[in-house]
Parts: structure tokens; C-alpha cells; sequence
């Protein structure tokens, strides 16, 4: 795989991940089941109505519970583009089948980040994403701008700056080969929430990960550390405050597997 795809498959597979962490009633599938196959395995809708271009088509993110989807994209105004015209595909072909006069519409206010520490001592990666359009989830990744000993500092100084080509080149396969590891062994995880930090240990040419959920307002008084391997440790960071509520006259506007 070309090593600048190797950042992108990476946030995919998390952010999709974080979703799934985050609606654990929700019934989602990702992109490795077509909406053909989503149809019939649900029951929802009759996949005969499909049309021919529809068969193959698979949106990142479809939950099926609520009935909404998001496709994942870059940071950019291509991206956002086209992100928003698959989108409008996915939707017309899942709105063709579904039975009942429901519908499919564009997901809302999916945001979220997860930091990640190199056991050896790098910078503090930070990968976050956002809804610009429903239905359109666009992420960035970024460093901070100076080396720091936890996550917990990285995050509360608030300094981020992004990637250079020769940081990604070095680290991003290590990146996507632990954020692989991570997410196969803990995907059916429904029990954490909050924001994530990783660590990640190279050792012997392979790409540990340690995943360390920050369960907000539900640990009790006794005592949880997290876990150590490698030298490296996760430390638990607090989710980002939430934002001043805007003027009455100016609602909120709505805002998570390739391999």
C-alpha cells in the first residue's frame, strides 16, 4: 500500500470504530458490506429495487437503527464535495429499497478525537474528525507542537500543528498496523465511551497498542490505572469542554473501514 494511504485507512477504521463505541444499542455496519447485502440481512427494504449501480456501493458508516449514514473523508473542500455526492448516491439507493415510507437521511453531530503516544518518546498524535455536511464526516491528524511526557499535557495545551510528509512516511504504516491490531481485538467492545488515548510500542519491527478509554463520570472511587506495556503508558485525558451554548437565535448546527 502507498504510504500516504496508510494515515487515511487508519482514521477510517477508527473513527468508524468510535462510532460503533458510542451507539452500542445501534445495529451499524461498515464498508466492507454493500447495501445490497445490508438490505437483505436486515430485512428493511426489498433489494430488488435496486438499481444495477447500486448493488456494489458501500457507505463507511450505516446504521440501521436510526437510520442514518456518514461517509468519512479528508479535511479539504474536494473531499467535502465528494464526500457529499456519495452521500446523495448512498441515499437514493437505500430510500429506492426501504419499505415502510421510512428513510435514510445524512447523520448529524458525529465529532470526536483520540490521541496517540509513541512509546519511544515522538510527539503526541491527535486525530480528530467532524460532520461539515450530513452525512459527511471529515477528519485531520496533527501533532503537537512540542514533545510531551502524557497525553493529558498534549491535550490541555491546546497546540497542534500538522504532520510533515517525512512524519508520515516513518510512522504512519506503524500507525495503521497497531490501529489494525487494536481495533480487530476490541471492535465488539460496547462498554467503554468517552474520548480514547492509544500508546503505541515498536518492538522488533511490530506495532503494539494499548487503548486506555476514558469512561467520564462512571469510575468509582476505587482505584483504576491504567495499563503499562513496553515502557509506554496511556494516560486518561479528560473529553474537551464543551462549547459555550451559542445565542438563542442562532441554533447549534448539527456537526467516528477501509482496509
Amino acid at each position: 500500500m502507498p504510504w500516504n494511504l496508510f494515515l487515511g485507512n487508519a482514521a477510517h477504521r477508527l473513527i468508524a470504530f468510535m462510532y460503533g463505541i458510542n451507539h452500542p444499542s445501534s445495529r451499524v455496519y461498515y464498508n466492507t458490506k454493500s447495501i445490497k447485502a445490508i438490505t437483505e440481512e436486515t430485512g428493511f427494504g426489498d433489494s430488488s429495487r435496486l438499481l444495477p449501480g447500486d448493488l456494489k456501493i458501500c457507505p463507511d458508516i450505516t446504521d440501521v437503527s436510526v437510520l442514518v449514514l456518514f461517509e468519512i473523508k479528508p479535511g479539504g473542500e474536494q473531499a467535502f464535495e465528494e464526500g457529499r455526492e456519495e452521500v446523495r448516491t448512498y441515499l437514493a439507493a437505500l430510500n429506492r429499497a426501504i419499505l415502510n415510507n421510512q428513510h435514510f437521511t445524512g447523520g448529524r453531530d458525529f465529532q470526536g478525537e483520540v490521541l496517540i503516544r509513541f512509546a519511544g518518546g515522538q510527539y503526541i498524535w491527535k486525530l480528530e474528525w467532524k460532520t461539515t455536511a450530513p452525512g459527511v464526516v471529515q477528519y485531520k491528524w496533527t501533532r503537537s507542537l512540542q514533545r510531551f511526557e502524557s497525553e493529558e499535557a498534549a491535550y490541555k495545551s491546546g497546540q497542534w500543528v500538522d504532520l510533515s510528509v517525512e512524519e508520515i512516511r516513518q510512522y504512519g504504516g506503524w500507525v495503521a498496523q497497531a490501529v489494525e491490531g487494536m481495533v480487530s481485538r476490541r471492535e465488539k467492545l460496547t462498554s467503554i465511551s468517552g474520548t480514547m488515548g492509544m500508546v503505541i510500542d515498536l518492538i522488533g519491527g511490530v506495532a503494539t497498542t494499548i487503548v486506555w478509554g476514558a469512561i467520564l463520570g462512571r469510575i468509582g472511587s476505587g482505584a483504576q490505572q491504567p495499563p503499562s506495556q513496553g515502557g509506554g503508558q496511556v494516560i486518561p485525558f479528560p473529553a474537551r469542554p464543551p462549547p459555550s451554548a451559542p445565542p438563542a437565535q442562532r441554533p447549534a448546527s448539527g456537526m467516528s473501514l477501509p482496509r
